[in-house]
């Protein structure tokens, strides 16, 4: 891809400019944020015993998946004016590993701690939605370096999930199908798919407004992270092992995020992944269209190789 392109979103009213000239060297390697921390908090001789939710063990001292609450939360479940939930999931004891560095095995039981957090959050009376989500590295939001996600339960539907929504329903009425399911259908064989196995479908979004992004589709349709197989959860902590390392190799932050239906209406759960190289400036934070200088074409060759 030489020139520019605009393109659209799949589904919804998201438009991304494609410009691959304002990337001499799309897969350059980035100057890694190194943890000027002494002091981790995430660390097992640091928790705080009264802050402790639940943890997960393969042996009888210690832990392998740890999850807190969080220490300073912006949102209390006593706080009317503010209420909601939020939780740390630690996902290693060791403070120098990646989630990437990690065993399949390993990953599996932080998936597993994902949806027993999501589950128990879900039935708090006055909960609307709640989010699983991972940040990685500084411009990705991340305050301790310690590999960790957060579970955030919201009295609210946010406002960017509602609107998908939207258009999801749109999308079905207009066409009687799923906009997800017809995403794997349309993309598969194409260049822009990244891995896949007989649970999980990985591809580089036509319109990705993040240079490397890619979205973890279930080729089976459910509605919510609780109802993934055995083999489903296996196929995705594989697939983002594989991803994650890939994005190690430039040293580039990221977010990861699960989207669920809410309110047991019908949805295709997956998971995005949202690197972030680049700061958005005045175009993208002035009218919402992003410049993406790495063509979604690339960014699956990348993760490939």
């Amino acid at each position: 891809m030489e020139k520019s392109e605009i393109r659209k979103d799949y589904f919804q009213e998201k438009y991304v400019i494609v410009a691959p000239k304002r990337a001499k060297r799309p897969h350059k390697v980035l100057i890694k944020e190194e943890d000027q921390v002494t002091l981790c908090h995430f660390c097992p001789d640091q928790i705080e015993k009264e802050s402790i939710i639940s943890k997960t063990s393969s042996h009888e001292n210690g832990w392998d998946v740890l999850v807190i609450n969080n220490k300073f939360p912006a949102l209390i479940e006593d706080n009317p004016r503010a209420f909601g939930k939020q939780e740390v999931v630690i996902e290693t004891p060791e403070h120098n590993k990646e989630i990437h560095e990690l065993s399949i095995e390993h990953i599996e039981k932080i998936i597993d701690t994902y949806i027993d957090r999501f589950d128990t959050l879900s039935k708090i009376k006055g909960v609307r939605y709640v989010i699983v989500f991972k940040n990685e590295g500084g411009k990705a939001g991340a305050s301790i370096a310690h590999a960790h996600s957060q579970v955030v339960a919201l009295p609210l539907l946010p406002p960017d999930i509602k609107e998908e929504y939207q258009s999801y329903g749109n999308y079905q009425v207009e066409n009687g199908t799923c906009p997800y399911c017809d995403v794997i259908k349309k993309e598969t064989g194409k260049s822009r798919v990244i891995w896949e196995n007989e649970h999980f479908f990985v591809v580089s979004p036509f319109a990705s407004q993040f240079p490397y992004g890619a979205w973890f589709l279930p080729k089976r349709h459910f509605k919510t992270m609780n109802e993934m197989t055995v083999g489903e959860k296996k196929s995705l902590a594989t697939a983002l092992k594989v991803l994650l390392a890939k994005l190690d190799q430039i040293d580039t932050a990221y977010n990861y995020f699960f989207h669920n239906s809410a309110n047991g209406e019908d949805y295709h759960m997956h998971l995005k992944l949202e690197p972030r190289p680049n700061i958005w400036a005045g175009l993208e934070l002035g009218t919402g269209v992003v410049i993406n200088p790495v063509p979604p074409e690339d960014a699956a060759k990348f993760y490939r190789q």
